[in-house]
């Protein structure tokens, strides 16, 4: 049990933590920081639950001040169809893979994703119901193999011609849909309802996370680029320290 290891706990808690402070600043980005550290302590069907209730806790602060226009409402619920069919799809396909290929390529997503947002492409696409049942896909498979599902909907709707605020409520919500979806499928195919005990945990540290991201925020000391900049440093650093820890707990 990780309550009776201390270390563990501390880990738990800090993933948690960032996870609610990235969420805060972003919109999306929880899973992405927790589930590549958490990946060390459960198994994936494990692990969604945990992670997800705390994106969904997340999402409900959130949709408070970020509520989706109405036009978007259909884009919203295709992309939501089609990651809730890919989700189960996902989470098969995961049995088969070895754990610390899972480990890597989850890592190796997070990284490529925030380089790729970090470096200001350019790419500007029209929306279409044809790339939005592609990216509800691509997530809702990344999400069942890998644990997170935020990357390929976050790189198509930060690179449509749409608005950044309408974007960002759009990605949150959509983050929180698939969150749900998540825990269902992962309950049902292999993860039980053991996790149920470790959100005594994560929500509240999640929570805290997202406090200290409200206080930033109204300090209005950091411009919104920099606090963009900032998230994707912090996604890259910690994929970058999982690859790392996995090649030396490898290589021993």
């Amino acid at each position: 049990m990780i309550f009776e290891n201390l270390p563990l706990i501390c880990l738990f808690i800090f993933a948690a933590v960032l996870g609610g402070f990235i969420r805060r600043l972003s919109g999306f980005g929880g899973a992405l920081i927790m589930t590549p550290l958490l990946m060390w302590m459960f198994p994936i069907p494990f692990l969604i639950p945990i992670v997800m209730c705390s994106e969904i806790f997340g999402g409900v602060l959130l949709s408070r001040q970020w509520k989706v226009h109405a036009e978007d409402r259909p884009q919203l619920w295709f992309m939501l169809f089609f990651a809730a069919v890919f989700l189960p799809i996902g989470i098969w396909l995961a049995r088969f893979i070895p754990l610390v290929i899972l480990k890597l390529s989850t890592s190796a997503v997070v990284m490529f994703f925030a380089s790729y947002l970090l470096l200001k492409p350019h790419v500007r696409l029209n929306s279409s119901n044809a790339l939005d049942g592609l990216a509800g896909s691509l997530s809702g498979l990344l999400l069942g193999s890998c644990g997170i599902g935020g990357p390929p909907a976050a790189l198509y709707l930060n690179s449509i011609n749409k608005a950044f605020d309408r974007t960002r409520s759009l990605l949150s919500q959509f983050i929180s849909g698939i969150s749900v979806f998540a825990i269902i499928a992962a309950s049902s195919m292999g993860g039980g309802l053991d996790w149920f005990a470790y959100l005594l945990l994560a929500i509240p540290s999640y929570w805290l996370g997202m406090i200290l991201a409200k206080r930033v925020l109204e300090a209005h000391t950091v411009s919104d680029n920099a606090l963009k900049r900032l998230c994707l440093l912090l996604l890259i650093a910690n994929a970058g320290f999982n690859l790392l820890f996995l090649f030396i707990f490898e290589s021993i």
